[in-house]
């Protein structure tokens, strides 16, 4: 008889999940603008580069990437999030991507909930809308505010994701023409890898980029009208950018068959990551182990929390909690402190 592979999963033993990739963290202010301290937001390569079916428009993705920056706080506590429209309308309009009026928000949101999304890890797959909810009625746009909601599978990924882009959020709002901003993602993919190269096949590039399989048939109209119009923003500005980019044909015969890109980030970019790993010993982290060594809570503190925090998991926020009190200077972890701590973060949430 021939032996059991060592691969094959013996349906006797349980068979334990895989520990979460560690979260990973937003920067900057996505409502400010700030040259020294960048706005950034972390995607996961799994749901920018895989498969996406829709009317996915480079607007959208500009505010898809907006949306989950401005949400970033509360992603995995709170199911509902509100961001003022005009406002939205105002910093897009500051970065040459807005318009005279916010009804292009509106649409698009309606673009991104009908926009599905799948990907696929080591130990995951999804299959989701890039907006699960969203309210688009007219008592909504009456109301100034845009309501949507991500759905949870999302927002695992999005916070724990195994690889992912730090996208720089203001430099991508004012990207312009059709595929910049996708290959703008698909770039920054790279770029903190050892080897800094996108070596892409050419029909795999046309599918990450959107172009209709009617359009710029011949590489040459790819090239001129696709590749070289972003390269162009990226190269001119590439401290804002992070990083500049030299292209390269890879031919098969006389035809080109792949691209390359060599991506190089700025020197600017580079004191500011040295700065961040010359930093003294990481002060999350600290606060995360004082916070594991404070008194526990009592039964009844839980049950109160229970009434306050509506449909939020208890548990996450008192690691938050404890966590956010470790850094006062008179840590308070009553249970008065924990239950209004609850009911802050269960009530309504709006941004901006």
């Amino acid at each position: 008889m021939p032996k059991t592979p060592k691969t094959a999963l013996d349906p006797n033993q349980t068979q334990l999940p895989l520990p979460l990739p560690p979260e990973v963290k937003a920067s900057g202010d996505a409502w400010q603008i700030n040259g020294t301290h960048p706005a950034t937001v972390p995607l996961p390569n799994e749901v920018i580069i895989k498969k996406i079916e829709g009317a996915y428009t480079e607007r959208d993705r500009k505010l898809w990437a907006f949306l989950v920056a401005a949400a970033w706080d509360d992603l995995l506590t709170v199911d509902i999030h509100q961001v003022r429209t005009a406002k939205v309308n105002d910093l897009f309009q500051s970065l040459g991507g807005g318009d005279t009026s916010t009804a292009w928000i509106w649409e698009s949101a309606k673009r991104l909930r009908r926009t599905n999304v799948e990907w696929e890890t080591l130990d995951d797959e999804g299959d989701c809308s890039l907006l699960s909810e969203v309210a688009v009625n007219k008592n909504a746009k009456q109301s100034g505010y845009l309501k949507y909601a991500f759905s949870p599978t999302l927002r695992k990924a999005i916070k724990h994701p195994t690889r992912f882009s730090r996208l720089r959020l203001h430099f991508m709002i004012g990207l312009s023409g059709k595929y910049a901003v996708s290959l703008y993602m698909l770039l920054e993919s790279v770029a903190n890898q050892r080897h800094a190269v996108l070596d892409v096949e050419l029909n795999q590039l046309r599918e990450w980029l959107k172009i209709p399989e009617d359009k710029l048939n011949r590489w040459v109209d790819v090239k001129r009208r696709a590749l070289e119009p972003a390269l162009a923003q990226i190269n001119e500005k590439p401290e804002v950018a992070g990083f500049s980019v030299v292209m390269e044909e890879v031919k098969e015969g006389r035809a080109v068959a792949r691209v390359r890109f060599h991506v190089s980030k700025s020197s600017e970019r580079r004191e500011i990551e040295d700065t961040m790993m010359a930093q003294p010993a990481n002060k999350a982290a600290q606060n995360k182990s004082k916070a594991n060594n404070t008194p526990p809570l009592p039964t009844s503190a839980y049950e109160a929390a229970r009434k306050v925090a509506g449909r939020l998991d208890i548990y996450t926020l008192e690691q938050q909690w404890r966590e956010w009190v470790s850094t006062k200077q008179k840590p308070d972890y009553s249970t008065a402190s924990f239950v209004a701590f609850c009911k802050k973060k269960g009530g309504s949430v709006f941004i901006g």
